[in-house]
C-alpha cells in the first residue's frame, strides 16, 4: 500500500472542507524536538574565570618606582651649581706660595733673629723698617746689605750713615753682627728674603734662584762663615757675580 503524503493530504482536507463548508481541521503542533525539549531553559551559567595573581615585584625595583622626583626648580638649582662653584673658587684668597732654597732658609733666619726688631713683615720696631722697598733705599747693593748684617752697628759706629748717606739716616745701636752666628748662605739667604720678599726685588729673587741652581750643582759651598772683621762689600760682590755671570745675568 503507498502511503500518501501528509502534505498532499492536508490539501485534500482542506479541499473537501472548502466545498462542504465545513471548517478546516486544525494544524497539530509541531512535535518537540527531543534536543529542544531536553535544552535547559536558562543558559548555563559561565565558567568562573581564575585571575592569576601578579608576580612579586623585586624590592629595588619597588623602592625606584615609589621614590620621588626631584622638582625642577631643584633640578634648575643643580645645573647652576657648577657655575656658582667656579665663581667661589675665584673668590678665595690664594695661600702665599711658600719660598724655597736660600729664599726658605733666610726667612727661618729672619723669623728667629730678626723679626724681633724689624717686625714679622719688616715693618719696623726698634729696628729700621725693611718692608716696601725701604731696604732697597738704604742698602742699593745687595753686597752692602749684607755686609751690615755680618758686621752689626759696633762695627761701623753709632751716629755715622746707615746704608747710603744720601738717605741721612745714622747708624743706632743694639744691630748686633751674625757673621760669627750665620753661616754665609744664612746671611745672604736673609738679605735676600728682606729684599725679594719683604721689599719684592724681582732682581734679588732672580739671584736668589741663581744661587739654588749652584748650590744644587754643587758649584758654590756656603757652609763658611764670612770674617766679620775682614768682610768687604767687593769679597760678597764677588761670590754674587759668579752665579749671576753663570746664570745669564
Amino acid at each position: 500500500m503507498t502511503e500518501i503524503p501528509e502534505h498532499l493530504l492536508k490539501r485534500a482536507q482542506a479541499a473537501k472542507a472548502k466545498a462542504t463548508g465545513e471548517p478546516a481541521p486544525a494544524e497539530a503542533p509541531a512535535a518537540v524536538a527531543p534536543a529542544e525539549a531536553a535544552a535547559p531553559a536558562e543558559a548555563a551559567a559561565p565558567a568562573p574565570v581564575v585571575e592569576t595573581p601578579p608576580e612579586p615585584v623585586a624590592p629595588y625595583n619597588e623602592a625606584a618606582a615609589s621614590r620621588k622626583t626631584i622638582p625642577w626648580w631643584a633640578a634648575s638649582a643643580l645645573l647652576l651649581l657648577p657655575i656658582w662653584a667656579i665663581s667661589y673658587v675665584g673668590t678665595l684668597e690664594r695661600p702665599p706660595q711658600e719660598a724655597t732654597g736660600v729664599l726658605a732658609e733666610g726667612q727661618h733666619v729672619y723669623e728667629a733673629r730678626c723679626a724681633s726688631c724689624h717686625g714679622a713683615t719688616g715693618a719696623g720696631g726698634s729696628g729700621y723698617a725693611l718692608a716696601d722697598g725701604e731696604v732697597l733705599a738704604t742698602f742699593p747693593s745687595a753686597a752692602d746689605h749684607v755686609v751690615w748684617v755680618a758686621r752689626g752697628s759696633d762695627s761701623f759706629g753709632l751716629g755715622n750713615a746707615y746704608g747710603d748717606a744720601a738717605r741721612g739716616r745714622v747708624v743706632e745701636g743694639g744691630m748686633p753682627g751674625w757673621a760669627d752666628v750665620l753661616t754665609t748662605e744664612e746671611l745672604i739667604g736673609v738679605v735676600l728674603h728682606e729684599r725679594a720678599v719683604l721689599s719684592g726685588s724681582e732682581e734679588d729673587a732672580a739671584l736668589a734662584e741663581a744661587l739654588d741652581h749652584a748650590i744644587h750643582l754643587g758649584e758654590l759651598d756656603l757652609h763658611g762663615h764670612l770674617d766679620p772683621a775682614t768682610v768687604t762689600a767687593d769679597e760678597v760682590q764677588a761670590i754674587l757675580d759668579s752665579v749671576a755671570h753663570d746664570d745669564g745675568h
